[in-house]
């Protein structure tokens, strides 16, 4: 709640609000005058062409105060590479503080800056209706859809993508809420979930004096190792006239198996599985149950070419004999016979260009990434590409890794900086492997040190959540939780998460366990109620 404002000069308002805090205030007036202002060179600090504001509207926000959207571009320096697109929310009362919006997929389309924050709470207001400045950026390309890479065959362009779009967008937002309320921010937060949660670890590791706060969802911090994983998937699906592809009904009859075996280890019925490590102890007898026998081979059971090709790659992931940035060497796998579904594509046949939807998915997503990052030039051989011999593309893949990968361990300078980061992940996310998120926790522990680490980390597994959404999808004030840890130095504990999905669970809350701790149901109570569940540690 704020409390009563004072005009100070036309246009620009000083509040003080209920933290004691000084927030300010902006009218129609002082935005409409935004967009005869130009922005200029020296305020990004990353080389650029320069920024323009293309538009400045007074717009209402419903159920809420109204806000002024700002649009423009950030110009590139090379004239054949894309404009970054971006939009600057300054609300009318500020908070004081700046939230960023991360992207997804490839990007190219701006993140819903007027909407929650990933995974944010629906019965709240909104990030801008409470009064922070958000924003964000198409991350320096247009595109139809994030599967679209397109644009990486310029040097800028992908360069933008990799990091340099995060900063830009930054400075550009910072010097808007200068001119527009004549005070620098009180704290500076970036959220986001996939590739947004990439960005989300590269604005801690690249700029730790900049952000004050970090909520990384399923971060795709292995970008390139994803890709690798991607690229050993579509050998092992579709070599030897698609030998390893596995139809949909046998998937899905693999993941309601796997379900059903594990769902009670956490002591509920309840359809999901929260006891993950108990669950992979269980993994060989799910693939004994669907083992094919007797020589028998139709899409009911599992062959031998399709355990040992296509479910090693997704329950183990691979070792690569060199290593790219950071020293990553090794991508651990999926929970894929522990109740997530493997996206392996509708069809067996293989098709070039490769297609997610038809074809599994990351094939497809690791076939853009080799075309348009990698080759270039249109004459990169994906279909017979192995990824432990890249050849004379191994320079290249470790060039794009230190350029886009955010999963350096050593997070020392965000720490000192006085930095905190809130990182999420889903045990049933097929997309961005949470065994993955867990091995860079760890990594940052070890480096770290557990103690230290503990003063700036905390790192949450919700059951259920799969890439967005999930048989258990959670909202929980996670930026509130960031916010007051930021602030007021006082750690999140106590959260609870409510599960938003379009069925019977609808409304049903869990606690949201530190890892390596889990929900586990006390034996009495409904299910459906937080409070009867502890966080567990044992399996």
């Amino acid at each position: 709640m704020f409390m009563r404002s004072t005009l100070l000069w036309v246009g620009v308002l000083i509040v003080s609000t209920s933290d004691g805090a000084l927030a300010a205030g902006l009218d129609r007036q002082a935005c409409e005058a935004l967009s005869s202002s130009g922005i200029p060179a020296d305020a990004i600090s990353l080389k650029t062409g320069g920024a323009a504001i293309s538009s400045a509207r007074w717009t209402d926000l419903s159920g809420s105060a109204p806000f002024c959207k700002v649009s423009g571009k950030v110009l590139p320096v090379d004239p054949e590479a894309p404009p970054i697109s971006w939009e600057v929310d300054l609300p009318s009362i500020w908070n004081g503080r700046m939230l960023q919006y991360g992207g997804g997929g490839y990007n190219g389309i701006l993140p819903e800056t007027t909407k929650a924050s990933i995974h944010g709470p629906l019965d709240r207001p909104v990030p801008l209706a409470q009064g922070y400045v958000t924003f964000g950026s198409d991350s320096g390309h247009t595109a139809q859809n994030t599967n679209d890479a397109s644009f990486a065959k310029n040097d800028e362009a992908l360069v933008n993508y990799a990091y340099m779009h995060i900063r830009k967008t930054r400075d550009v937002a910072a010097w808007l809420v200068d001119t527009a309320y004549g005070q620098a921010p009180k704290a500076t937060y970036f959220a986001g979930g996939s590739t947004g949660g990439r960005e989300a670890l590269t604005a801690a590791l690249r700029w730790p004096d900049i952000y004050d706060g970090i909520i990384s969802y399923y971060p795709t911090a292995n970008f390139v190792g994803l890709r690798l994983w991607g690229a050993a998937l579509n050998r092992a699906i579709y070599d030897d006239n698609s030998a390893g592809w596995i139809a949909p009904n046998l998937v899905k009859a693999i993941a309601d198996y796997a379900t059903a075996q594990c769902d009670e280890l956490d002591g509920a019925k309840d359809g999901l599985v929260s006891n993950v490590d108990a669950c992979r102890a269980r993994s060989q007898d799910v693939i004994d149950h669907f083992a094919c026998k007797d020589g028998k081979r139709d899409e009911s059971c599992l062959t031998p070419v399709q355990i040992d090709r296509t479910i090693k790659v997704y329950h183990e992931g691979y070792s690569l004999p060199y290593k790219l940035a950071n020293g990553f060497d090794r991508y651990p796998g999926y929970n894929s016979l522990e109740g997530i579904t493997m996206n392996l594509g509708k069809q067996a046949a293989y098709a070039e260009p490769v297609i997610s939807g038809p074809n599994a998915h990351h094939a497809a997503r690791a076939y853009e990434f080799f075309q348009h990052f990698v080759g270039r030039d249109g004459k990169f051989d994906y279909r017979s590409f192995d990824i432990t011999n890249p050849g004379p593309y191994k320079d290249r893949l470790l060039e794009i890794s230190q350029m886009a990968d955010a999963n350096n361990p050593d997070l020392s300078a965000f720490q000192q900086a006085g930095g905190k980061l809130i990182l999420v992940q889903g045990s049933e996310d097929p997309s961005v492997t949470p065994l993955g998120t867990v091995a860079y926790y760890e990594k940052v522990r070890e480096t770290m040190g557990v103690d230290k680490a503990s003063t700036f980390v905390r790192f949450y597994m919700l059951p259920g959540l799969a890439h967005g959404g999930g048989k258990f999808a959670p909202t929980w004030d996670s930026l509130a939780a960031l916010d007051n840890w930021v602030v007021n130095d006082i750690a999140p504990e106590g959260y609870v998460a409510t599960d938003t999905t379009e069925t019977p669970t609808r409304g049903r809350t869990l606690p949201v366990c530190t890892y390596p701790t889990w929900p586990r149901f006390e034996g009495k109570g409904d299910v459906r109620d937080a409070a009867n569940f502890t966080c567990a540690s044992d399996k």
